[in-house]
Parts: structure tokens; sequence; C-alpha cells
């Protein structure tokens, strides 16, 4: 973005706007470094050869906005946008911020199997390429140490939703973990700023949300199969209640059904959330003659993919010789053989995207209808599975 001055004598208004665009753009380029001092009010006004008024209340409109920060007689300082500036919500962070301008994205941080960036930096990428063309900053903070159980969650979910408002957040994009607590909270926060919820719906939470069309992925990469020749096709799946959770066994469900007779080989498989745990179904499935046991696995996502094919292995079954994998969301690309792994790939930066343009939308417009995006999957085929 380029902003360009007039000095054919525009108002003292324009003026204002002129400077206070220029200034904001240095800053987000980094001319202005985060951290450091801007030039002084009187050198602003020789460069830009307007009043110093003009300058003083373009810096004004900043500060209220956290780009910068003012101290009494002090030149003004770029506020730093990094975890370390910002005051942790568990942390007694003081009188409130006018923090207007940012918009917090609130889940998990990811996890570090997952190759070239997590999905969560892709979301939070294509949400700051949308909101910073708006004038408005993005900032992640990390909801969980790693994924654990609904209780586990449900504090530490609050202790952000409550932080996000006292400090006076713009809006929240919220990724939803303890999918049955706090519901009161999100709607309290629904009605105070915007929200917008990425991958889990919560029903009574009236609120925007951006999923993927998971129902018709899993029923693409099961037809994949299908088309391959393969007839016996187990579903791996996780027991949680989640619309995506949910979805995801509809579309394969929705396969067989599509092309086999009513009551044909049906098999989904619940798999325990620790790698430790005793998982009898999957081995008695497992030890079954080959005739009988799957020649084919599709897996709720890419980690239960991975999972899957360690179990396999000390089976002493082959992947994809004995039985194909098939993955889900595309952030494990590889599977412990080296094997590359097939799977339905979300289009991440798309979602932070359109979660980026539902907030815009509703804070240009508080009281318009709520907003369902879905942005579209797509399959994606490597070597962990093969034709029978």
């Amino acid at each position: 973005m380029t902003t360009t001055l007039h000095p054919a004598k525009p108002t003292a208004k324009i003026q204002m706007r002129d400077v206070e665009s220029l200034v904001r753009e240095r800053i987000e380029s980094g001319k202005y470094e985060a951290g450091g001092r801007l030039p002084s009010e009187r050198e602003l006004c020789e460069e830009l050869k307007v009043h110093r008024r003009v300058v003083r209340s373009a810096i004004q409109v900043l500060e209220r906005e956290g780009l910068v920060i003012r101290q009494p007689n002090c030149r003004a300082t770029v506020r730093s946008l990094n975890s370390q500036d910002t005051p942790h919500p568990t942390q007694n962070s003081g009188p409130k911020l006018q923090l207007s301008r940012f918009v917090a994205l609130m889940m998990w941080h990811g996890d570090p199997q997952e190759e070239g960036g997590t999905g969560q930096q892709r979301i939070f990428w294509g949400m700051n390429q949308t909101l910073g063309q708006a004038g408005y900053h993005t900032v992640f903070l990390d909801l969980v140490e790693m994924i654990g159980t609904e209780n586990e969650h449900a504090d530490r979910e609050a202790t952000h939703l409550q932080y996000a408002l006292d400090q006076g957040f713009g809006g929240i994009v919220f990724y939803c973990y303890s999918y049955y607590s706090n519901r009161e909270l999100l709607r309290k926060v629904a009605k105070k700023i915007p929200l917008v919820l990425i991958d889990r719906s919560l029903p009574g939470v009236e609120a925007d949300f951006v999923g993927v069309t998971n129902r018709q992925g899993m029923y693409e990469a099961t037809n994949y199969l299908i088309g391959l020749g393969h007839q016996r096709i187990a579903y791996v799946t996780r027991s949680e209640p989640v619309n995506t959770v949910q979805d995801r066994l509809q579309g394969y469900l929705s396969a067989l059904l599509e092309n086999f007779d009513p009551g044909y080989y049906e098999m989904v498989i619940s798999v325990p959330s620790t790698d430790n745990a005793a998982w009898p179904a999957l081995d008695a499935i497992l030890q079954s003659p080959p005739e009988l046991r799957p020649t084919a696995m599709v897996c709720v996502n890419d980690f239960e993919a991975f999972r899957m094919a360690e179990r396999l292995a000390q089976a002493g079954l082959r992947v994809p010789e004995d039985i194909s994998i098939i993955g889900c969301d595309n952030v494990i690309t590889k599977l412990p053989n080296g094997l590359g792994l097939t799977t339905t790939a979300q289009p991440f930066e798309e979602i932070g995207i359109e979660a980026a343009k539902l907030f815009l939308r509703r804070t240009g417009d508080r009281k318009a209808e709520m907003t369902q995006v879905e942005c579209p999957t797509r399959l994606i085929v490597r070597e962990s599975c093969r034709a029978i």
C-alpha cells in the first residue's frame, strides 16, 4: 500500500488522515521498527510540510489503535506486537489497553510434526494479510500447551476470552477445544465484539463460522479407494461429538452407501487418544485372516493415519502393500516408513482470509445475518494407497 501526500492546501482533517496513514504504513513495513522511537514531531512536520498539531493528532489516533506508546515529554515509541510485549492473559496486565485494532486468533500453536509451517501459522498468515490491508493487526493467543481433555482446556479458554474483552480487542477468531464449556461466556463475547468461530461450530452461540467441506472431502477420499478396487475400507476416528468429526464420518458412510448394497461392509474403528493405551478392537481386526481384514483405511486426520501406520508395522503389515491409508488435513506428508501420505488437504490460509472477511463484515454491520463459510478441501494423492 502506498500513501501519497497532497500538498495543495488540503483541510486539516484530510492532512491528519494522510499523516496517520503514512506513519501507519511505515510501522507496518518495518521502516519504523518495533520498540524504536518515531521521528520527533518537528522532524515529521518539516518532512511532510504540515502543522505540528496535525502530526500530534495523527499520533494520538495511532496511540488509541495501540500501534504506538507515548510517555510525557518523550517521543512516541512503536509498540512491539510480539508475545513478549503483549501482556499474557494469566498475568496482572494492569489498566485496560486501547487495542481496538488488534484481532485475536485463539487456538493451539500446532504440532511440531507438521511440515512447512503448522496449519495454525497458515491461518494466521491468511488473517494477517487481509486484516493488515484494512488497518488491523492479528495477535496469536496460544490456548493450550498440548491437546488434552475438555476440562483441561475450559479454564484456559475462559481466561483468554475474558482477557480479550478486558484488553479491548477489536474481535476474536476462535477455535474451541472445550466443546461443552464456556457457552455463556462466548455469547457474552459475541454481543460485545465480533466473534468468528473456525472449524467447530457451537450450538447456542450465535457467531459467524468458517469451516471446510469435511463431509465432501471424506466422501471423495473413500470414493478414491473404491475406484482403486478396495471393498473392505475401514474408517479410523476419535470419539468426539464435534461437527468436524461427525461430518467426516458421514462422508465415509455416504460413499459406501452409494457404491455398495445397504448393510455391506462398514467398519468404524474408534481409537484411544494415547499411544500407550490398549487397542483391542484394532488388534483383533488386524489379526483376522487376509480375506476378512480391511484392505484400506480412511483416518479422521493425519495424526491418526501416522499412528495407524505405526500400529500396522508393529503387527507386521505393510503400507500400502497390505493396507492402504488416507489421512485428512495435509499437515503430515510422510508416514513412518517414509512413504508420502495420501490425504484430504485443508486450505488453511483461505480459512484465515475468510475469517478476516467475516470479522470485517461484522464490524461494518453488527446486525447482519450470521454467515457460515465452507472452504473447499482437495484430495492429494501420494504413495500410501495402491490399487487392488
